[in-house]
């Protein structure tokens, strides 16, 4: 672990109720565009230049990753749920790190996975977003 990162983990282990607020509220409204398979809706939650780290490929900057993903998963009526594991906020609530579970479920391709994602996100006027978004597959089952 870089000292940087070693700095912000320790110094997010007190999060203000505010900032724990407002980052739940990310994820519920994550969790409600992928209900209503609003793929516009997940992509308005991340940064124009995102980070976009998906396992096996190269890191991509800017809104075309998710933006691909989140139609795909959409246009094939998939069902997606994240939960929040750790929720980590830096003193200065300027950066969070939200780290959870998600499973991802797309019949119409065979498609039954669980996974880790790690956001990283920074306040904004009308609350947070999205700036880095690393995942990883743990399983892909199917048909």
């Amino acid at each position: 672990m870089t000292t940087t990162a070693a700095v912000l983990l320790s110094a997010g282990v007190a999060v203000a109720d505010d900032a724990t607020t407002s980052l739940n509220a990310v994820n519920n409204q994550f969790n409600a565009f992928a209900a209503d398979h609003d793929a516009a809706g997940l992509v308005s939650l991340y940064s124009e230049d995102t980070l976009w780290i998906e396992q096996g490929k190269p890191v991509r900057q800017g809104l075309e990753g998710p933006r691909e993903l989140f139609e795909f998963v959409t246009a094939n009526k998939g069902d997606v749920t994240h939960t929040i594991d750790h929720l980590y906020v830096s003193d200065d609530e300027t950066l969070a790190v939200m780290i959870g579970f998600v499973e991802a479920k797309i019949e119409t391709v065979g498609m039954d996975a669980t996974g880790t994602y790690l956001f990283v996100l920074r306040p904004e006027d009308d609350g947070w977003e999205i700036v880095t978004d690393m995942w990883h597959q743990h399983a892909l089952g199917g048909n």
